[in-house]
C-alpha cells in the first residue's frame, strides 16, 4: 500500500506547473549570470554548467520544485505558500532583466531557501 501511495504523489506531483514568470526569471538569470562570467573570463563549465541551457534547465527545475512543494504547503493549509512561487519569480525576473541589473543581483539570491 505504502508503494501504491508513494507512486501516486510523484504522479500528482507531475500535475503541477512552474508560474510562467519563472521561465522568464530563469532566462534573465541565465544571461546576466552568463555576462558576468564572460565578464571575469570565465566559461559556464566554471560555474558548475555544462553551458546556458544547463543553467537555464537547473533554473526552471529549481522553480517546479517550488511550485510543488508550494502546491504542498497550500494543501497542508500554508497560506502564506501560496502564490509565492509566482511572486518570488516576478520579483527575481524584474531585478535580473533591470538595466542597472549587476552581478551581484544574482550572486546574492538564496536560492536554497523556499519562498515563503
Amino acid at each position: 500500500m505504502h508503494r501504491l501511495v508513494t507512486i501516486a504523489t510523484l504522479l500528482m506531483g507531475c500535475q503541477v506547473e512552474a508560474p510562467a514568470a519563472c521561465a522568464d526569471m530563469c532566462r534573465a538569470a541565465a544571461s546576466l549570470y552568463g555576462d558576468c562570467l564572460a565578464d571575469d573570463g570565465l566559461d559556464w563549465p566554471a560555474a558548475g554548467y555544462t553551458d546556458a541551457a544547463d543553467h537555464q534547465d537547473r533554473c526552471e527545475t529549481w522553480a517546479w520544485e517550488m511550485a510543488v512543494l508550494e502546491d504542498d504547503a497550500v494543501a497542508r493549509g500554508d497560506t502564506e505558500a501560496e502564490g509565492a512561487t509566482a511572486r518570488v519569480c516576478a520579483a527575481r525576473r524584474d531585478a535580473l532583466s533591470a538595466d542597472t541589473a549587476t552581478c551581484s543581483d544574482y550572486t546574492d539570491m538564496d536560492w536554497n531557501t523556499t519562498p515563503w
